[in-house]
């Protein structure tokens, strides 16, 4: 079986645009993998992509650490970035193809699974609501009550926890905080006084919602740097924050804000390969490591979680697309002992399901273990024709 072609397919999803590359072989089988990105957009990286692929058509697909190798030494002076998203797609596929030629799981070909359902929680919670209700069929958010209410639909829907963006209520409406993306507060990202009374009095309003049994987790993604983070961590304590999640290329930054908070700190989904996460896990500077399995590519995220559970961690699959990338993400949280929970976005626009072949089975908060060939899903590319990137 050898590669002959590699083509990207990109779907509109509301805010996003859900990208999928797929690989042909010259015996019929394709291999399917989710690279959508969240920064400087899936078409720019889907020309590196096209670029890196001529090294690996005419390649075995079954090959992994070859293909890998291969893109390795033809970025070796750029790697990381949208480099390594662009390696991580093309493994990914061609990982999906190997194991379908096999006719099994992913998930077979590193071991097995280690468990038969996944333990979720809710992701951008509000998020969504905020920018878009109407589209997603959902109640607006436009009030602390109507956060508390999203708390209790949580708690009420069987999910383990709930993780929330930065937000604030001014009076009048919910609005998202967002400094380091040219927002109120651009570019020193300083943690004002009104802007940490905003971001509390919204995770109290979660907390009063959800009650003491869902577990409320805060993403600040790059808005909050510096002193600033264990700063917010501490004023968050009384409300039993469970994670405070930020990124940042700078480790010590996070070992002071653990020294002076009892919050845990989740870290690392824009860390690239095991050699990265690695002086952080020295440094002791997190205490929930996150990991994309598109991003990174599978088998190098499975040693990022190999080299975690060295440390006595337990990852966090980053899961923020289409149903194609919440598969992929969970063989990674099937084969990795040191599991903590998987991300999953449960708002989604109304043709979400129609884009994939398959709908992931959610019992009780938990996602049953993919069983099908290969990743398990892949998507449906009429559908993802019915809905062009700004049609």
């Amino acid at each position: 079986m050898r590669i002959t072609a590699l083509e990207s397919l990109h779907c509109a999803a509301g805010t996003r645009v859900w990208s999928f590359l797929k690989l042909s072989t010259d015996s019929g089988i394709t291999g399917w993998a989710e690279y959508t990105d969240n920064q400087l957009g899936s078409t720019a990286l889907g020309e590196i992509i096209a670029r890196l692929g001529q090294r690996v058509v005419g390649a075995d697909p079954g090959q992994l650490r070859l293909i890998e190798a291969t893109l390795h030494s033809t970025t070796r002076e750029a790697a990381g970035g949208l480099t390594q998203r662009a390696i991580g797609a093309i493994v990914n596929a061609a990982l999906d193809a190997k194991a379908r030629a096999l006719g099994v799981p992913v998930h077979a070909l590193f071991g097995g699974p280690v468990r038969e359902r996944i333990p979720l929680y809710w992701s951008h919670c509000g998020l969504g609501r905020i920018r878009m209700s109407e589209a997603l069929g959902t109640p607006p958010l436009r009030d602390l009550d109507d956060i508390r209410a999203l708390g209790a639909e949580v708690r009420d829907r069987g999910f383990r926890a709930l993780k929330t963006n930065l937000m604030g209520y001014d009076g009048s409406q919910v609005a998202l905080r967002l400094p380091a993306w040219g927002g109120d507060g651009f570019p020193e990202l300083e943690l004002t006084p009104s802007f940490l009374r905003d971001v509390v009095e919204v995770v109290a309003a979660f907390r009063e919602g959800a009650g003491p049994d869902v577990e409320v987790l805060l993403d600040v993604n790059f808005n909050v740097k510096g002193e600033g983070i264990g700063r917010l961590a501490r004023a968050l304590e009384p409300y039993d924050l469970s994670w405070l999640e930020v990124d940042t290329f700078e480790p010590y930054a996070l070992v002071a804000a653990r020294r002076n908070t009892h919050v845990r700190i989740a870290s690392g989904e824009a860390l690239y390969t095991a050699r990265a996460y690695r002086p952080f896990f020295e440094a002791r500077s997190m205490d929930v490591p996150i990991v994309d399995v598109a991003w990174n590519g599978f088998p190098e995220a499975v040693r990022v979680a190999d080299l975690a559970d060295s440390y006595d961690l337990n990852i966090a699959p980053h899961n923020y697309a289409g149903h194609l990338l919440t598969y992929m993400s969970a063989h990674l949280a099937a084969v990795a002992p040191n599991l903590s929970v998987l991300e999953y976005d449960v708002d989604g626009v109304p043709w979400r399901d129609e884009v994939f072949s398959q709908v992931p089975e959610i019992v009780d908060g938990h996602l049953v273990v993919p069983s099908g060939p290969g990743w398990g899903c892949e998507p449906d590319e009429e559908a993802i024709r019915a809905h062009p990137v700004g049609g």
